[in-house]
This record gives structure tokens, C-alpha cells and sequence, in this order.
């Protein structure tokens, strides 16, 4: 996805409720409306939640736009830290900033 290299992270907004969601559906998940435009974000966010597992670091992060996404994280985190995505492989990954 080009936006993926740019650090870009589309995501659904929901033009009959306002909630905004990551997660490819087609429709929306708190209201069942249909109307959804595609969106993207400002590829920052703060550490909701993360893990330590075999040597990498994956982490939820709650993007300014309000929605959660699970993705990996380049260098040790806590909980609260912002983080900004970077092109990663396949897809954004974030750092501190």
C-alpha cells in the first residue's frame, strides 16, 4: 500500500456516527451505518499497551485520530510514550517521537 511507505495509516471514519476505526469492515462497528469514507492519519500516537516477545516489541497505539492498532515497534517503550510511524517492511512500524 503506498501510504504504508510514507508512514501514512489509512483508516474508516463513519460519516453517520463519527467513529473512526482501523480495521477494514463494511460497515461501521458501534453504529451499523454504512456511509464510511477512507481517511488517513497523521501517523502519530501514544502507547496504549505493549509486549516484549522473542526479541521484538509489539505494541497497541491509540492513534490521534482515536482508533487502536497493533503494530511493531522499533526501540524499547512504555505505556504513555507518543510514538510516530516510519515505513516499515510491508507496512508502518513506529519510533519515539
Amino acid at each position: 500500500m503506498e501510504s504504508f511507505k510514507e508512514g501514512k495509516i489509512p483508516y474508516l471514519h463513519c460519516l453517520d456516527c463519527g467513529y473512526n476505526f482501523f480495521y477494514p469492515r463494511d460497515r461501521c462497528p458501534r453504529c451499523h451505518g454504512g456511509k464510511l469514507e477512507s481517511r488517513l492519519s497523521s501517523g502519530r500516537g501514544v502507547i496504549f499497551s505493549y509486549t516484549e516477545f522473542q526479541g521484538g516489541i509489539y505494541a497497541i497505539v491509540e492513534m490521534e485520530e482515536g482508533f487502536r492498532l497493533y503494530a511493531n515497534v522499533r526501540e524499547k517503550v512504555r505505556i504513555g510514550d507518543r510514538v510516530v510511524a516510519v515505513p516499515g517492511k510491508g507496512r508502518p512500524e513506529f519510533v519515539k517521537g
